[in-house]
C-alpha cells in the first residue's frame, strides 16, 4: 500500500496527536492509550515512527511496548467523517455519495459485530444495509470477512416469510439452538477474526491521501 508516511509526533493536554506527509492531522484522546496518558513528557517523547511511518511505537513504556497503527487511525477518521455526513442528512443512507454508503455499512457492521455479532447488525440495519457491506466487502477484496457475513445471511434466508416474523428483532427468537450456535456462536467468532482484514483493504480502496 503506498500509504502517506507519519512524520509528526505530539501531545497537548488530553490528547495524542499524528501528522502526515500528505498534510493529514489526527488527534486521539489520550485517556485511549493508558500508559501514554501516564507517562512522563520524557518517555512520551522517547517514541519511534517505524514500518515506513506506518506505526508509532514507544518501546519502553509497559512490558511489550505501546504503540499506534496509522492504518487504524486513518480508517476510524474516514468513518467519522461518512457518518458525521450522514447525521447532516438526517441519517438517510441514500442521500449519501456512494462511498459514504458504502463506508457507513463497513462500519455498522464492524460496530455491531464486534459488539453483538451479526445478528445485532442484520436486525438494527436490515437488507439494504448488509446487502451494501456484502458489495463492498468484495469491492475492497475482504473476501473471508464477506463469505462469512454471506453464510450468516443466507442461514436467516428460510425465517424471511416466516408467519410470525413481524420485525427484523422477531429473527433471534425464529432460530433454533443450532442455528443460533453456528451464527451467533461458531461463525461470529471467525467473523471478529476475519475483519481484523477490513481497515487495510478499507484504507487502501477509500483514501486518497
Amino acid at each position: 500500500m503506498n500509504l502517506s508516511p507519519i512524520t509528526h509526533v505530539s501531545f497537548d493536554a488530553e490528547m495524542l496527536c499524528l501528522g502526515w506527509a500528505d498534510g493529514l492531522h489526527l488527534r486521539q484522546p489520550l485517556s485511549r492509550y493508558r500508559f501514554l496518558q501516564e507517562a512522563t513528557p520524557e518517555q512520551r517523547v522517547d517514541f519511534l515512527i517505524e514500518h515506513r511511518g506506518r506505526r508509532v511505537s514507544w518501546p519502553q513504556l509497559a512490558e511489550s511496548g505501546v504503540s499506534v497503527e496509522a492504518i487504524d487511525w486513518i480508517w476510524e477518521h474516514l468513518c467519522n467523517e461518512s457518518m458525521a455526513r450522514l447525521q447532516a442528512v438526517e441519517w438517510q443512507l441514500d442521500r449519501l455519495p456512494a462511498d459514504d454508503q458504502a463506508i457507513v455499512a463497513l462500519w455498522r457492521l464492524e460496530a455491531d459485530g464486534y459488539n453483538g455479532g451479526f445478528l445485532q447488525f442484520f436486525c438494527n440495519w436490515g437488507e439494504q444495509t448488509c446487502e451494501l457491506a456484502l458489495d463492498t466487502l468484495a469491492a475492497i477484496g475482504a473476501r473471508n470477512t464477506r463469505r462469512l457475513v454471506s453464510r450468516q445471511r443466507q442461514l436467516l434466508g428460510p425465517l424471511e416469510h416466516h408467519p410470525p416474523l413481524q420485525r427484523l428483532w422477531d429473527l433471534p427468537e425464529l432460530l433454533s439452538d443450532e442455528q443460533h450456535e453456528l451464527i451467533s456462536g461458531e461463525l461470529d467468532e471467525q467473523l471478529w477474526s476475519a475483519m481484523e482484514e477490513v481497515p487495510a483493504l478499507a484504507v487502501k480502496y477509500f483514501y486518497l491521501g
